[in-house]
């Protein structure tokens, strides 16, 4: 009885002791909120900055937003399609054009089309774009060869990654 006596003496002792650092650091916590407050109320009176500083917050969330949409999206991805055009332009050779390209479902989809002076030129500009950097190095190319009429001096031509 007197042990338990004894102890509940020494964890009343503890726990008065740790109730004493608790309210003490209570106490700092609101001096430090009750200055917080007082800066604030000062910042507050001037209207213009707070303005100013609203509208950097709404374009600093806008910017977010749109970094966050352009991370989400293909479309967006930070290397973006320069790339792709830099692959096309080094893949280029003499006797060849390109007249239109469709990059979608975020560069995964890609149309060219164009003329060449010679038929088998199309294969080789195929092997060059397969050289680059770009994601058009590891697509595979349905290409479509033809000419209007015997007497034309070029070949069109459609290179596309979809069945179209």
């Amino acid at each position: 009885m007197a042990l338990i006596s004894a102890y509940e003496i020494f964890t009343r002792v503890q726990l008065n002791s740790e109730l004493a650092v608790l309210r003490e650091q209570l106490t700092e916590e609101t001096r430090k909120t009750s200055e917080l407050d007082g800066v604030l109320a000062r910042r507050t009176q001037n209207l213009e900055l707070t303005a100013r500083l609203d509208t950097a917050e709404a374009i600093l969330e806008a910017s977010r937003d749109i970094r966050d949409f352009l991370r989400d999206t293909q479309l967006g991805n930070l290397v973006g399609f320069s790339d792709y055009f830099k692959d096309l332009s080094r893949a280029s050779m003499e006797g060849l054009s390109i007249n239109s390209f469709s990059f979608s479902d975020g560069g995964d989809v890609v149309s060219l089309q164009g003329q060449v002076r010679d038929s088998a030129l199309v294969p080789r500009y195929v092997d060059n774009i397969e050289r680059g950097t770009s994601p058009l190095r590891a697509m595979h190319y349905n290409p479509r060869i033809f000419r209007g009429s015997v007497d034309e001096q070029y070949f069109s031509f459609v290179l596309s990654t979809s069945n179209e």
